[in-house]
């Protein structure tokens, strides 16, 4: 999981899984680095729904252990496999896993704070959704030869600077509707209409949870285009944006 290493499992480990909460301890706080391995492999085909393997019965507890396992092993082999369970079959919160946030090292912190802060994105996304669109509606009533189609994208390497894009989720629409089962297949700024709009416009998000900001920028041709940054803000469990300063204008 998550590399190259060869990993695999048998009836031993889905036998294991099947005995409870307690045989998973077990094996997940003892000292054969290879059997944690091989059981946190075989409970990626419990976990995952397309396999229809009913856990209900463990799951709380699951999550808490596979939590401590990421907190307190030796093996970084082994703190990854466990984490990417969490962030692949489980919703947030994970409160261990914040309790702790300040004792991971530099190369498995990143990905803790991807999992942790994960369930708070997507209770963010629709915020950032509606901005965008937002955005957009106002500057297409004053410019109409922008396209009426452009794509909305959570890019978590958006900056001040705008950086390369790291694209997590895109979303394609026309006149602020959101169109269905269309994948974005990459930037083509180069395509321009007469008037040197995009024929495929693109408006970029990214959430920065640490620092309480958001940031927009929108890429609607190749003399238009603007970056805002905004306050991010939480209450009772809601987002909101507010306090919208200019970055940069092109």
């Amino acid at each position: 999981m998550g590399d190259s290493r060869s990993v695999s499992y048998s009836n031993e480990e889905k036998e294991i899984v099947r005995q409870g909460i307690d045989a998973i301890r077990c094996v997940l706080t003892g000292d054969d680095e290879a059997a944690k391995l091989r059981l946190l492999f075989c409970l990626d085909w419990f976990m995952d729904p397309y396999y229809g393997q009913d856990i209900s019965d463990i799951k709380d507890e699951l999550i808490i252990l596979l939590q401590e396992v990421v907190v307190s092993d030796k093996s970084r082999y082994v703190k990854e496999d466990a984490l990417e369970l969490l962030s692949t079959y489980v919703d947030g919160p994970f409160t261990i896993l914040e309790e702790n946030i300040g004792s991971f090292d530099e190369k498995l912190l990143p990905q803790v704070e991807y999992t942790v802060n994960y369930y708070k994105i997507e209770l963010i996304t629709p915020v950032m959704i509606d901005e965008c669109n937002r955005i957009y509606m106002e500057n297409k009533s004053k410019f109409p030869d922008i396209s009426d189609r452009y794509w909305v994208l959570y890019d978590r390497d958006l900056t001040k600077e705008s950086e390369k894009p790291n694209i997590e989720m895109s979303w394609l629409f026309e006149k602020g509707e959101l169109l269905d089962g269309l994948q974005y297949q990459g930037s083509i700024f180069s395509q321009t209409n007469e008037k040197g709009f995009f024929l495929r416009p693109e408006i970029h998000f990214n959430i920065n949870l640490k620092e309480g900001k958001a940031l927009i920028a929108y890429y609607f041709g190749k003399r238009f285009a603007r970056c805002l940054e905004y306050d991010l803000t939480c209450v009772d469990g809601k987002y909101s944006l507010s306090n919208e300063i200019d970055v940069w204008v092109s």
